[in-house]
């Protein structure tokens, strides 16, 4: 099973790894650039199973990975500056309106993303 033929994607996946080993000072920069060409040169897993004989952690690494639950991008930003970003889009969605005569869709944006933030909030 070894002999099997690899692709790309199993390639490119090997010189990542063999970046992260890099990263961690297991290799130098003349080794990690002799097993990158080894790994892509490769045709089997057998090739490139020999890139990593002397690398610890390969159980580990040959794991898939678990995917991680994208969250909002504001979900780490603290709650007062939110308040203030949100009181600022209002004032100046009531400027808007108000001053340059503009239709309140500013103001409509504010109240949207307002109840967003609040929804998104009581959820997490």
């Amino acid at each position: 099973m070894d002999d099997m033929r690899i692709g790309d994607a199993e390639r490119e996946e090997a010189v990542r790894r063999l970046g992260e080993h890099y990263e961690a000072g297991r290799l130098s920069a003349d080794e990690h650039g002799e097993r990158v060409e080894a790994a892509l040169r490769a045709k089997t897993k057998n090739e490139l199973g020999e890139v990593f004989t002397d690398l610890p952690f390969e159980q580990q690494a040959q794991e898939p990975r678990k995917a991680r639950p994208v969250g909002p991008p504001f979900g780490k930003v603290p709650l007062p500056l939110l308040v203030a970003l949100g009181a600022i889009a209002l004032l100046a969605a009531v400027a808007c309106t108000v001053v340059g005569g503009h239709p309140p869709v500013l103001l409509f944006a504010a109240v949207v993303a307002g109840v967003i933030v609040y929804r998104k909030r009581r959820m997490a």
